[in-house]
């Protein structure tokens, strides 16, 4: 098996810590940011900007909440 390579990821309306996500990434069998792009059906470099902060879609982090399993009540508690 390859080497996996972590890289800081931060979804800033999902508020959950960018190892959580990779880590629910990962268990869902989504291995890069290209995978969670096919998945979601839109451009690898819509998902880069997503994470860096650089684009905000709410769409697209409530997708990205149900395709890893991320009950959105969990994002609201680590808010407070």
């Amino acid at each position: 098996m390859g080497k996996i390579v972590v890289k800081a990821i931060f979804l800033p309306t999902l508020s959950m810590h960018w190892v959580k996500i990779k880590i629910r990434m990962l268990e869902q069998g989504i291995y890069t940011q290209k995978a969670l792009a096919k998945e979601l059906g839109v451009n690898p470099s819509t998902i880069t900007r997503l994470f860096k902060g650089q684009r905000r879609s709410q769409r697209l982090e409530r997708r990205i909440a149900e395709i890893l399993g991320i009950p959105l009540k969990e994002n609201n508690a680590e808010e407070k």
